[in-house]
């Protein structure tokens, strides 16, 4: 399984061995050309072939984004590139006719950070339980989302934003073409995401674009950013940066600004953010747009009416993110889940509800709450990475972690065996019970309930009281 054959050529990888066995992994592999020079804000265009065998040991740089030496995360300055359209694949499969389920990761980061390269995200947890994982990059904040009126007018669908979601899609299609030769079944494909990556997959959800590309979905975290905007909001924005950018006055502004370093574009983007307001500092003003095309109605009107791609889905909100303390609240995450799952679906497409509430033993002790992306460790079986917990300490200060590094238990271990099982048993079945484990039954508004994952695993009634938590405001930042 190491030399692989895809539709643009010969790859190979590496091989990863876990108590005693082999997952394949295989590193930025691109599954669309460049999106440079003159295809910058354009749709992604199909990657070129080579000859020979094309060595994936290694990850392409992360996507252009924001950076700050001084800032929390992934403000933090590391090398990125405009080039970004790749993608890496981690499979157990010993031969291509396995036909595993495919689960397809969309990281958080809201819609400006972040990179699908991260050692937490490319651990072997989820392929070590039966699932080919495809990690995906794509451009990002105004690379990826910046509206203009130029560049409406140019695209024949009359629209402009929503570049980095017609990146995944692509990413999609290129699944779709190859991820067969990994061992992985194109007909049954889970998208899954936290946090911005969250709205991500709600995005995608909705797309009529994205039509038959994938059969399951996991939203983690992935509230508050479900209003999207109108297409003429947004080129309003786009039609002040280039205005800042000095390329308004141009004979040809959109190539003058197709001329301009991407560093330059992405500074003058925060300079912009800074002026209009500390509401625009950290995410800045760029969005999901409603344009007619990639998305014909709000988003929330999209699930509201079944208009949406009807399959299950899973949403997840982490209690720390409801009750607080944390340096990420957001309690309006239930509100925004409710206007998902009260949408019209069909038998076979239900969303199920549930709530993460587990530390690690350490940190517990230490009065730390399952704060914003603390699922991610148990996702990933990243339990006992030291590591990875290390790297992420700074998010959960806030919280309550006060150690460096927690001390985990067997109870941690068991939850992450049974969320990574869950999650797999979904992916393969469209379902997430599983026989001996847990009856996790689909969310309504008659029985209202959601599962409760920690130690036991807890079917609960009153989702909806949910919505009445009051949060500790006491250390708090909205995200």
């Amino acid at each position: 399984m190491n030399k692989i054959k895809l539709d643009t050529g010969y790859i190979t990888g590496t091989v990863v061995n876990q108590s005693g066995r082999e997952v394949y992994v295989y590193k930025g592999i691109p599954y669309a050309a460049p999106p440079v020079g003159p295809l910058r804000w354009k749709p992604p265009q199909p990657a070129a072939s080579w000859t020979g065998v094309r060595e994936c040991s290694e990850f392409n740089i992360q996507p252009a984004q924001f950076s700050d030496p001084n800032g929390p995360g992934s403000m933090k300055s590391i090398s990125s590139s405009e080039d970004c359209l790749y993608l890496n694949v981690l499979t157990p499969a010993q031969k291509a006719t396995e036909k595993l389920p495919v689960m397809v990761w969309l990281h958080g980061g809201g819609l400006r950070y972040g990179n699908g390269n991260f050692p937490l995200s490319v651990n072997l947890g989820l392929p070590l339980h039966g699932v080919v994982q495809v990690n995906i990059n794509h451009r990002l904040g105004v690379i990826g989302l910046i509206a203009h009126p130029l560049l409406s007018k140019e695209s024949p669908q009359h629209a402009s934003g929503n570049y980095m979601f017609l990146d995944m899609i692509a990413a999609l299609q290129w699944v779709r073409r190859n991820i067969a030769a990994f061992g992985g079944d194109p007909h049954n494909v889970t998208i899954f995401g936290e946090s911005g990556g969250g709205l991500k997959v709600a995005a995608i959800m909705a797309t009529p674009l994205a039509n038959g590309l994938f059969h399951r979905a996991i939203i983690e975290s992935g509230g508050r950013y479900f209003d999207t905007v109108p297409l003429n909001e947004m080129e309003k924005f786009g039609g002040k940066l280039f205005h800042k950018l000095g390329v308004d006055k141009a004979k040809d502004p959109l190539a003058a600004a197709r001329e301009l370093p991407w560093e330059k574009i992405i500074n003058t983007d925060q300079e912009l953010n800074i002026e209009m307001g500390p509401e625009y500092l950290f995410m800045g003003p760029w969005q999901v747009v409603h344009d007619g095309w990639f998305l014909p109605d709000t988003l929330v009107n999209m699930f509201q009416t079944g208009w949406r791609n009807q399959v299950p889905y899973l949403v997840v909100a982490n209690q720390g993110e409801l009750a607080g303390p944390g340096s990420l609240i957001a309690d309006m995450m239930i509100k925004d889940y409710l206007r998902l799952l009260t949408g019209k679906s069909t038998a076979k497409s239900r969303g199920y509800a549930a709530v993460f509430d587990q530390v690690p033993e350490g940190w517990r002790r230490e009065g730390c709450v399952a704060s914003h992306g603390m699922e991610l460790h148990y996702v990933f079986g990243a339990i006992d990475d030291a590591e990875s917990w290390a790297a992420a300490k700074g998010g959960y200060a806030d919280s309550g972690a006060k150690s460096s590094v927690p001390t985990v238990s067997d109870t941690d271990r068991k939850v992450a065996d049974n969320i990574e099982t869950i999650w797999a048993t979904f992916a393969r079945t469209g379902n997430p019970s599983v026989k001996g484990l847990i009856d996790w039954p689909a969310w309504d508004s008659k029985t209202d309930q959601y599962l409760l994952i920690t130690e036991p695993l807890q079917v609960k009634t009153k989702y909806t009281d949910l919505l009445k938590i009051k949060p500790d405001t006491s250390k708090w930042t909205i995200h």
